[in-house]
């Protein structure tokens, strides 16, 4: 019983971050960004996306 309990828990979490992950990415697609960092990548001060320089 404890085993489907924490499976059941894991897969719930997995959903929670998965929408997370979408409400990130559409907040930083949508974001008017304001970039600052160094020369190797720069990052938005508003919605923290990063974006690298040089690979």
């Amino acid at each position: 019983m404890m085993v489907q309990n924490i499976e059941e828990e894991i897969n719930q979490t997995k959903n929670h971050l998965a929408s997370l992950k979408n409400c990130l990415k559409e907040i930083q697609q949508n974001c008017d960004h304001q970039f600052k960092g160094n020369n190797n990548y720069e990052k938005c001060v508003k919605c923290n996306k990063t974006e690298a320089l040089y690979y």
